[in-house]
């Protein structure tokens, strides 16, 4: 079982309320459902067995959800970075990436040019 503090439904509605404010966009939900899902997506497991072990993939699952899924009517891939960085913060790490990497990344992610494991080797990689 998994040790890792979580997102929770508000947490992630709030990373998204942040993200508007300071970048701009359209506040709403399509499926509000779909937030509490995602909240607990990471920590799901079957027989036992955590579907997403570790903190990198949990933080990946996060981000790959948000940038690719349209759950928010705007903000989906800033709200996608935000989820990842809170939650390694709220875990002991610090997401080290430049505005500009970021954005590629979140592009790639949402454009599914990049994998659920090459996300979260991309993750640890700059995480402190």
């Amino acid at each position: 079982m998994s040790t890792w503090k979580k997102l929770e439904p508000e947490d992630i509605r709030e990373i998204h309320k942040i993200m508007l404010q300071k970048y701009g966009g359209v506040p709403g939900e399509h499926e509000p459902g779909l937030i509490d899902y995602m909240a607990d997506k990471p920590f799901q497991g079957y027989f036992g067995q955590d579907q997403y072990p570790g903190l990198f993939m949990k933080a990946a699952v996060y981000m790959y959800g948000f940038a690719t899924s349209q759950y928010f009517v705007d903000g989906n891939k800033r709200t996608a970075y935000g989820c990842a960085a809170v939650f390694l913060e709220l875990n002991g790490y610090s997401l080290m990436v430049n505005d500009d990497e970021m954005y590629r990344v979140c592009k790639n992610v949402a454009n599914k040019a990049m994998s659920l494991d090459e996300l979260a080797a991309w993750l640890e990689k700059y995480s402190l």
